[in-house]
């Protein structure tokens, strides 16, 4: 029942997504600066605060090899931001959660990482374009990660999930051949049989990893009946 929003539950996630855009601005403005990975992340929960919200979970940044890290352990360091990276937060508001990953490239990288970013991105905006109702949500991670293994690399964990009250929600964007850690199999098997529906808000998040960098983005959106809706405004911010 909570994979469709009712429309006050649309207004409130709309409203955190609107002030994660108001962080992306900070982000962008600050990476122009000699900042660290811990000075970004409070100024972003400073951002949040502001705006009458709470953070939805602790902030992540990873730069250089800790961009590698699907979650960064630990969340932040004093490292200065330089080469590429992620700022992986979220807002909650009235019990509402956003999520958002803001990928970046600050000063000079391999070919290898950026054509790793450009590959994200393409693989975002065909994601982005490949959702239909009625599909199974499943084949779309399906058509990422085929994507994703004709250039050499593979998703690392499910492309999207639903947002809400909790962080992560279904719908589970994810891989159909095996559960999810602590799902019982007839479970798992209706989970297999959820297709997109109006009134469905997730992420789409693909992402790219390897022992020495990585890049991810993720947004938020809406599913309506004739269109999807974007909420969140992340895109890959260039620093020279």
């Amino acid at each position: 029942m909570g994979m469709i929003k009712t429309k006050k539950e649309i207004i409130l996630i709309k409203r955190a997504a609107k002030i994660s855009n108001s962080c992306i601005k900070v982000i962008k403005k600050s990476l122009s600066e000699d900042i660290t990975e811990q000075e970004l992340a409070r100024r972003v929960r400073r951002e949040i605060v502001r705006h009458g919200a709470t953070l939805a979970f602790q902030t992540l940044v990873g730069t250089g090899n800790r961009s590698g890290m699907i979650h960064t352990r630990p969340h932040t360091t004093e490292r200065k931001i330089s080469g590429i990276g992620y700022i992986d937060f979220g807002a909650r508001y009235k019990g509402y959660t956003s999520d958002v990953t803001v990928p970046f490239i600050k000063g000079k990288i391999s070919k290898k990482e950026r054509e790793a970013a450009d590959l994200v991105i393409h693989a975002h905006n065909l994601a982005v374009r490949a959702v239909k109702i009625g599909e199974p949500c499943w084949q779309l991670y399906a058509k990422i990660d085929r994507f994703f293994r004709i250039h050499g690399y593979k998703m690392g964990h499910a492309l999207g999930h639903g947002i809400g009250l909790q962080i992560h929600e279904r719908p589970i964007i994810g891989a159909p051949s095996k559960p999810l850690q602590g799902t019982r199999k007839k479970k798992w098997l209706r989970i297999k049989k959820i297709t997109f529906k109006p009134g469905m808000i997730f992420t789409i998040e693909p992402g790219i990893y390897t022992k020495k960098f990585g890049c991810r983005i993720e947004n938020d959106f809406l599913l309506l009946k004739n269109k999807l809706v974007r909420l969140t405004n992340s895109e890959l911010i260039t620093i020279k």
